[in-house]
């Protein structure tokens, strides 16, 4: 049996509500050659319900279920383990991909063995369907771009909107101790010293307007300060220099916290919407809420 060109990682976790849309934007790409791997991480709802009923419903879906709550790079790091395809793309549970998304990616993939992985730009949304920004990958030059990753610094890749070669990023792998910042830490150690490429096309539905806050922005750089650290030896002055900066920001969003002006801080992650970016969005949105509903029609 041949491998699937992609494999979509999903963790879950309380998933009810967003997964027809997530499941939905599955179904509706136009690259039909992958396997979704949905992972229930110990949920209480009727997430494992949805999951099963689809897995039944098409083979390209494959599931499994932790009994309880593991955190996200245990419950990353087991899809991993499973994933068949020759790329990993991620899929957040309460997100959604753009038809196009799968395709465009690995045709970046399929063109320059030198690129370890690729990113593009995210529609910004509160909830499924209200588009409020638009975030780019990080780069000091105009998109799309190929660079090399130098040092252990925050990773320009947007983690959501991110493919890589699956060879690689099961040589990496999750750990499962980091129940925030895992993807960050999974893209340093993954492409230090390799090529990336960003794209400037956006084809990923980024639910982080509702699910920022203080409380796991600060649990995040945290984890991130233990990131940075594991390259203490090999490269002490980056090291240094980005752990100072990450210290910078806490204390910023401490004291933003202090004084009720947090969501200021987080609002500014992400940039404003043009009418282009609206117009796609809008006819994403519409072919994938279609697909979703004749998805789950049938159950």
């Amino acid at each position: 049996m041949s491998r699937p060109i992609v494999s979509i990682m999903m963790p879950c976790f309380n998933s009810a509500e967003t997964l027809h849309m997530a499941l939905g934007s599955v179904v509706a790409q136009t690259l039909e050659d992958w396997e979704c791997i949905g992972l229930d991480d110990g949920s209480q709802d009727r997430t494992w319900e949805i999951l099963s009923d689809v897995a039944k419903r098409d083979r390209r879906f494959k599931i499994e279920k932790f009994p309880e709550n593991r955190g996200r790079g245990a419950a990353r790091q087991r899809v991993l383990e499973l994933a068949t395809g020759n790329y990993l793309a991620f899929l957040d549970s309460d997100d959604w991909m753009y038809p196009e998304r799968l395709a465009a990616e690995a045709r970046w993939l399929d063109a320059d063995a030198h690129i370890g992985a690729v990113s593009a730009c995210a529609a910004v949304t509160d909830g499924s369907e209200d588009l409020v920004g638009l975030m780019k990958p990080r780069s000091e030059h105009p998109l799309p771009v190929v660079a090399a990753f130098e040092h252990p610094e925050p990773p320009p890749l947007l983690f959501p909107t991110s493919m890589i070669r699956t060879d690689l990023a099961q040589t990496t792998g999750f750990d499962p101790a980091f129940r925030r910042s895992q993807d960050s830490d999974f893209l340093i150690r993954a492409l230090l010293g390799k090529h990336y490429a960003l794209g400037s096309e956006v084809l990923y539905a980024y639910s982080q307007a509702s699910a920022a806050s203080l409380s796991r922005t600060l649990e995040g750089y945290k984890f991130r300060a233990r990131t940075h650290l594991r390259h203490w030896r090999s490269h002490p002055l980056r090291v240094a220099r980005t752990l100072a900066e990450t210290g910078a920001k806490y204390v910023t969003y401490r004291v933003a916290g202090a004084l009720g002006a947090e969501q200021r801080l987080i609002d500014r992650r992400w940039g404003p919407v043009d009418e282009a970016t609206r117009t796609g969005f809008v006819a994403a949105l519409a072919t994938v809420r279609a697909t979703a509903q004749q998805l789950f029609a049938r159950s």
